[in-house]
């Protein structure tokens, strides 16, 4: 190969000259001890070498090339790649700051772009390793993960974890973080890449190469990515360019929608990517990392039988349940081998295989969760996977479904889920409760029609924005984590930050409105309350970790039902209250807590 060469397109006019150094070992090693290796040669130039097939990269820089040429949409600048079938190179893309505060804003503006092309072609996996900052330019290093087949979510009852599954956060763009027992940190392409210590501690050797060489548990050191813009040598704060992010984001998404018959149809676009190998991530790739270090703890070294029980957790619930059915056997095998396992499939298929090429039976991906439905809410399309007529289950029919259900609605919905997710990459210090005081008195009091007007604005919104699936209504909110971290996730049963506080408040104003749509949201807000109050009946051992606070535990729940039924007259939701408060009682006798929002003190 002359990948550098005039000919290969990688490199100068003039040739790259000698080959001076090889980095091995740059990703993950798949499929035999296979990894990304760096070339350097005596020019400067430098080369990626990749292990698998390029095609899909190769098909989709034409397809950036159509998007950058549409009305109003931002040119992306791609990685330039060399597809040689099983294997390929791409060019080296070199770190590089912004010149001005204008760069910066394209750069987030282009950023938005780029997440609504993603978006659109099921693209997931999207880390801080994965992209560049290069001036204006954020580019993308790796795109293996297109037209990928719906996660565990996609699967959920919930139907607010349904649509954020299929939503842009999926993309992994925005903010993802990757929670331990005191710490988070993100790992996404927008928030993450920051210099910091793991919230997850792993085996390492301390004093390595002394006598004194032993094994320890810590966490490891992540440095800093160069997925962020710099000026004038400070990466940007992301959360103060959500506007020109969420105008990229509209850009690109409109030019797509209005475009979409370019991309769909025998002969569309999209068609370019049908044959095309691309990779299916089941599990989050730290799970299998993390089970390649424990598992080669000494103690585990010296009896095969032990290593294999460390690596069959894959088989039970521990490390959760994988995205498609029928990997196990394949992942413990790759495991044995010292790799990374590693699943690949087409978008014009529904075989799926693993890394050493065996074909994963009762594997095939779901059927899609969009339809064309045009009388339906984008929240009940999203959130319903029969709905509609079947479509195909193949990667591409997804896309194409999800292409032609594109519209208006849908894209606002989109920018509401950004903005939200954009609210855990502010720079403002751990939240903390403000301090108490009494508010200056209006020198007049407002209307009570006044004051229920406003709270009807409210409940309309709250109705709006709810997600709904057969009898269950639920909807994206921020969870707090360690009263520093908020992580975009649905909504749980806390009556603080879950749906019972929702559920609460609808009742209250279709008591004072007689409004039969606030009345129908709070009942369908408290569906899964009757099968959640028997699983913890069922594990009386963790109530004391769930504890019986007001705000945070059993206790607000309780009220919440309490208060729900009595203001809705409605005996079904009041024959729940009795068991809620037996549990609270439990969980204030086993809890170490006694604040009011999660302790003791609000129970």
């Amino acid at each position: 190969d002359r990948a550098g060469s005039p000919e290969g397109g990688l490199g100068g006019n003039a040739g790259p000259g000698a080959l001076t150094g090889v980095e091995a070992g740059a990703g993950d090693s798949h499929r035999g001890g296979r990894s990304v290796m760096l070339l350097r040669f005596a020019d400067g130039t430098r080369l990626a070498y990749k292990p698998r097939p390029l095609a899909a990269h190769r098909h989709f820089n034409a397809l950036a090339e159509w998007f950058g040429s549409l009305p109003g949409a931002p040119e992306l600048r791609v990685l330039r790649v060399l597809d040689r079938g099983d294997y390929g190179w791409a060019e080296f893309v070199e770190e590089r700051p912004c010149s001005t505060a204008a760069e910066t804003r394209q750069f987030y503006r282009r950023q938005g772009a780029l997440l609504a092309l993603l978006h659109t072609l099921d693209g997931t996996d999207l880390h801080h390793e994965n992209l560049i900052a290069c001036g204006p330019h954020p580019v993308l290093v790796d795109v293996e993960t297109l037209f990928h087949p719906p996660l565990g979510p996609a699967r959920s009852a919930d139907p607010a974890a349904r649509a954020l599954h299929d939503s842009v956060h999926r993309v992994g763009l925005l903010p993802q973080l990757l929670v331990g027992d005191t710490t988070a940190l993100d790992m996404s392409a927008i928030g993450g890449g920051r210099a910091a210590s793991s919230p997850i501690e792993t085996a390492d050797w301390a004093e390595a190469g002394t006598d004194r060489m032993r094994l320890v548990r810590r966490a490891g050191r992540f440095t800093e990515s160069a997925n962020r813009p710099r000026l004038g040598g400070v990466a940007a704060a992301p959360s103060a360019y959500t506007d020109a992010l969420c105008g990229g984001f509209r850009a690109g998404y409109t030019a797509i929608s209005e475009h979409r018959a370019e991309l769909l149809g025998d002969d569309g676009l999209l068609r370019l990517f049908a044959r095309d190998e691309v990779r299916v991530v089941p599990r989050p790739t730290w799970t299998y990392t993390t089970l390649l270090d424990e598992s080669t703890h000494p103690d585990l070294m010296r009896d095969a039988t032990e290593r294999h029980r460390v690596l069959s957790l894959l088989r039970t619930p521990l490390l959760g349940v994988p995205a498609l059915p029928g990997v196990e056997d394949e992942e413990v095998a790759e495991l044995w081998s010292g790799d990374v396992p590693v699943f690949g499939t087409r978008p014009g298929s529904t075989e799926l295989w693993s890394g050493t090429g065996r074909t994963v039976a009762g594997a095939a991906p779901d059927r899609p969760s969009y339809d064309t439905a045009r009388d339906r809410s984008p929240h009940d399309r999203a959130a319903d996977p029969a709905a509609g007529d079947a479509v195909g289950p193949t990667g591409l029919a997804r896309v194409e479904a999800k292409v032609r259900a594109m519209d208006t609605v849908d894209r606002q919905d989109q920018e509401r889920i950004i903005r939200a997710a954009m609210v855990s990459t502010s720079p403002e210090p751990p939240h903390r409760a403000a301090p108490g005081g009494r508010s200056r008195s209006a020198a007049t009091a407002p209307e009570p029609e006044q004051l229920l007007s406003a709270a009807r604005s409210v409940g309309d919104q709250l109705v709006s924005l709810a997600y709904r699936h057969g009898s269950r209504t639920n909807w994206i909110g921020l969870e707090l984590l360690g009263e520093r971290y908020w992580r975009l996730t649905p909504m749980a049963a806390d009556l603080a930050g879950g749906y019972t506080g929702p559920a609460l408040f609808l009742s209250q104003l279709a008591a004072l409105t007689g409004a039969s749509r606030y009345a129908e949201a709070a009942r369908e807000a408290l569906t899964p309350v009757p099968g959640l109050l028997d699983a913890l009946h069922g594990r009386a051992d963790e109530l004391g970790s769930l504890g019986s606070g007001a705000f945070a535990g059993l206790g607000g729940i309780a009220y919440a039902l309490t208060e729900v039924g009595t203001l809705l007259g409605d005996r079904e939701v009041l024959d729940l209250a009795g068991p809620a408060v037996r549990l609270s009682c439990a969980a204030g006798a086993a809890e170490d807590g006694y604040g009011v929002r999660g302790g003791a003190a609000g129970g």
